[in-house]
């Protein structure tokens, strides 16, 4: 075969060159991607090109996750290996002058003598070093964060997983820049909590174990919401710009009614001046009831525009909800919450109507969510909603199946 033709077949066969259109993105956009990875893939892209070299060190997010995957016993040099990797990460991204948008730790370290000592350094390394903006720190091994309060003047979001809370690592005062403070799974052994800035607080699954009750001063909060909290009920300050206040799957009822009345009698009235309120617990008991009445008797809703009720007001006279309706007069928006198996009885006595009649020319819309097919219920709800002429075509109804909805309608 002649030399011409063969080099015309080579270069025929030869594969067409593909483009690097990834490394063509300008170095804010590859940033950009690199801060979507985790710590440990973020770094791998140093081996790609010479220009990646150095890339993973100016991404405005470092996640630092999986410990496991250096060692699958998690002892001995795997941990040992891990935790000098996560000191290089920090000591690597000196060499950059931008500031970490966003520090996450998120992993579950063995028992270890010195974990807390090592997590304690990365979070000071974060925020004095690196000026983290938002700061993760999900730990479900439990760790004693450092007696001394946190420093930054730039931290604006922190988020706290399974840790120990004590007096000086919950004052935040330091941190002037802070708005969003969100605990998860913690354990809270303080007297106090405080931050003159944070407007939005959120407290889920925590235990208050302090042999006082936590003391509670956040007086710029807007947003409130407790979810699922145990132990010793903490005192709340004056919160005068709270419009948005959320209590849900408290451990009991007595945890509940205390707090309310907290937020009514220590909150400067804040409670009642909330725009948006969400309450969902176990099934009122008795005495929850009656305290409760006497509560809603003596104060109004005058601002409140949505609500959203639980199992609890679920009593056989449904005198809570009535209650509630009465004292919200400008109510826009009400959800009932109807669990599969309601524990409260229907049978328990004779509705009885209030006197004083509630208002409802604001009310929009109703919505009745049911989980199973509880529709004798359901009826019970529209029959009491329509005494006080609440039109059915304001109520939605939301049911697991159709059977349950055409039911309902032929009763």
């Amino acid at each position: 075969m002649p030399p011409r033709i063969r080099r015309a077949l080579a270069r025929r066969a030869a594969p067409e060159e593909v483009p690097d259109r990834v490394s063509a993105l300008p170095d804010e956009a590859l940033h950009a991607v690199l801060s979507l990875l985790p710590a440990h893939d973020a770094v791998r892209t140093c081996v790609l090109a010479r220009r990646w070299r150095h890339l993973w060190e100016h991404a405005p997010a470092l996640r630092v996750t999986d410990v496991e995957g250096w060692n699958p016993r998690l002892r001995g040099d795997g941990l040992g290996r891990f935790i000098r990797f996560v000191d290089g990460l920090f000591v690597s991204r000196r060499r950059c002058d931008a500031p970490l948008e966003l520090c996450d730790l998120d992993f579950d370290f063995p028992e270890d003598k010195g974990k807390d000592w090592h997590v304690n350094r990365w979070i000071m390394l974060a925020l004095l070093r690196h000026h983290a903006r938002v700061l993760r720190i999900s730990l479900p091994a439990y760790i004693t964060l450092p007696d001394v309060p946190l420093i930054s003047q730039r931290l604006t979001r922190l988020e706290l997983d399974g840790v120990l809370g004590n007096d000086n690592i919950l004052d935040f005062s330091c941190c002037p820049a802070l708005i969003a403070l969100k605990m998860k799974c913690c354990r809270i052994n303080a007297e106090k909590m405080s931050s003159p800035s944070v407007k939005i607080l959120s407290l889920a699954s925590c235990e208050f174990y302090p042999a006082t009750r936590t003391q509670m001063s956040f007086p710029s909060v807007v947003s409130l919401e407790l979810d699922g909290c145990s132990g010793s009920v903490p005192f709340l300050e004056s919160m005068p710009s709270l419009t948005d206040v959320t209590i849900v799957s408290l451990v009991t009822v007595a945890t509940i009614l205390a707090l309310i009345a907290a937020i009514i009698l220590t909150a400067a009235n804040a409670f009642l001046e909330a725009t948006h309120l969400e309450l969902s617990a176990e099934p009122a008991m008795y005495v929850f009831r009656r305290d409760l009445n006497l509560l809603l008797a003596c104060h109004t809703f005058a601002k409140l525009k949505t609500l959203a009720l639980g199992e609890w007001c679920m009593t056989h006279d449904l005198s809570a909800l009535i209650r509630f309706l009465q004292q919200s007069p400008i109510l826009e928006k009400l959800t009932i919450k109807i669990p599969e198996e309601p524990k409260c009885s229907m049978d328990a006595g004779q509705q009885k109507i209030p006197e004083e009649p509630f208002v409802s020319n604001h009310l929009k819309i109703v919505e009745i969510k049911c989980k199973g097919k509880e529709v004798m219920w359901v009826c019970k709800f529209l029959k009491t909603l329509g005494t006080f002429g609440i039109p059915l075509e304001k109520i939605n109804i939301k049911l697991t199946s159709e059977h349950c909805r055409s039911e309902c309608e032929l009763i």
